[in-house]
Parts: C-alpha cells; sequence; structure tokens
C-alpha cells in the first residue's frame, strides 16, 4: 500500500508539473495541426488519382526499378542519414505486400535502429566544438523543446508524421540526453511504423 502511495504520488506531481508548463496544451495544438496537414495530403493524393494523374501506374513503375532489398537498404540509410526520404513514401511501398503490416514493422525497427546511429553521430559530433556550434544555432528550436520536455517530445517526433524525428535526434544527442533514455522513448518510432503505414494503405487506396 505505501509503495502504491508513492507511485501514485509520483505520478500526481509529474501530471501537475506538465500541466504547469502548459505540455498538454502543446500536445493538443500540434496533434490537431499534423491531423489538418495530413488531411491535406491525403486530399491531394485522392484528387491527384482521381483528375490528373495515374497514380498507380507512376506508383508501379517507381516500384519496379528496386528490389525489396534495395528499398529497405535506401530507406534505413535514410533514416539513419536526418530523415532525407520522408518515410512516408515507403509506408506506401508497403501496399505491394498481402500483408503489409509485417513489412511496416521491418521499417519500424530499421527506422529506430536509424535512430539510433543518428544519436551517435550526433555524439561524435558534440565533440567538434565549431561544427557543435554551428549546429545548434540551427536546431535551437528542437534543443529548446528537448530542454523543457525531454523524453516526452522525443515521443511526439517519434509518434506523428511531419516531425522531423531524425532533427530532433540530432539535437538530442548534441545535448548528450541519456542513452538509455533515448532508447527507451525511441521504441515509439516503430509503433508509429504499425499504425500510420495501415492507414495509409487503407485509406489511400491505389490498387496495389
Amino acid at each position: 500500500m505505501v509503495k502504491n502511495n508513492k507511485l501514485f504520488r509520483f505520478f500526481s506531481r509529474k501530471l501537475h508539473y506538465y500541466k504547469a508548463k502548459g505540455y498538454f496544451s502543446f500536445i493538443g495544438f500540434n496533434v490537431l495541426r499534423i491531423a489538418f496537414l495530413y488531411a491535406l495530403v491525403i486530399l491531394g493524393f485522392v484528387l491527384l488519382g482521381k483528375f490528373l494523374l495515374d497514380l498507380d501506374g507512376i506508383y508501379k513503375g517507381a516500384i519496379d526499378q528496386f528490389k525489396d532489398f534495395e528499398v529497405l537498404l535506401i530507406f534505413f540509410v535514410s533514416e539513419s542519414l536526418l530523415g532525407m526520404i520522408p518515410p512516408d513514401l515507403f509506408m506506401l511501398w508497403t501496399g505491394k505486400f498481402k500483408n503489409p503490416f509485417w513489412i511496416l514493422t521491418l521499417l519500424g525497427v530499421l527506422s529506430y535502429l536509424g535512430g539510433i546511429i543518428s544519436y551517435r553521430i550526433g555524439t561524435w559530433i558534440a565533440g567538434l566544438p565549431r561544427i557543435k556550434k554551428f549546429i545548434e544555432k540551427r536546431l535551437q528550436k528542437y534543443i529548446t523543446l528537448t530542454r523543457k520536455w525531454g523524453g516526452a517530445f522525443i515521443t511526439i517526433s517519434a509518434l506523428f508524421p511531419f516531425s522531423p524525428y531524425a532533427t530532433v535526434v540530432l539535437a538530442v544527442s548534441l545535448l548528450k540526453y541519456p542513452n538509455r533514455l533515448f532508447l527507451i522513448f525511441g521504441l515509439s518510432r516503430i509503433l508509429r511504423f504499425m499504425i500510420q503505414g495501415i492507414l495509409m494503405v487503407e485509406l489511400i487506396n491505389l490498387n496495389f
């Protein structure tokens, strides 16, 4: 009973802290913003496919140029180097499979591993004062949010689309955020691919 009371008080203090800092309003605003942007993207795909372009033909022509292993390798390199290619494109690629869920899970794992590599790159850059100072100026927004929210901000960036996860990882590593905590919060990246990928395959039906 005593242990349970301590746990309750701990979570109660955390809840009060985040509420006082405006964390929940921050979450609510960003969820609405991201949902709006995502709806616009989906609407754009639907309209393009219906009135202007043969998206199915373009899609098949694009993916037929690469073997599955090559696509996975390109994705992993992209996720390891600041997310050069939007992961949403790779989520759409999984629609070619009869059961895309497991491929989406694999993408999530590769993205998680790519984030670890990005973290290591940031740790290496942190030891180069001039380069670190240059990058910190350009990542000041994310550094500030990481300092303010910590693991909560990492989770948001990992879970939601239109969030620069790879950039946030770099900011986190420059701050020397604990590696163990980063590995824990970063696991939510896998969940994003499993959920968002299924929604994309279902909502944007390109008849793969």
